[in-house]
């Protein structure tokens, strides 16, 4: 899960360290681009995959094999 918040940012003003940063900066005119670390995306993503592959895993181990 991502936080969002409205912040105001500087020339070149960088919130947040390592992979986990948010740089904000000026392209053309007013448009105000904005550049985030790997991390903000990759952590929640492979968390989410970790957590529904042990899902996954437990449901299949748990279900009761059909034997003859």
């Amino acid at each position: 899960m991502v936080y969002l918040n409205v912040s105001t940012f500087e020339l070149n003003e960088t919130i947040g360290s390592g992979l986990f940063y948010l740089k904000g900066y000026y392209e053309k005119g007013n448009m105000i681009v904005t550049e985030q670390g790997i991390g903000v995306i990759t952590v929640p993503l492979v968390i989410g995959l970790v957590a529904s592959t042990l899902i996954n895993v437990i449901q299949f181990c748990r279900t009761p094999s059909v034997s003859d």
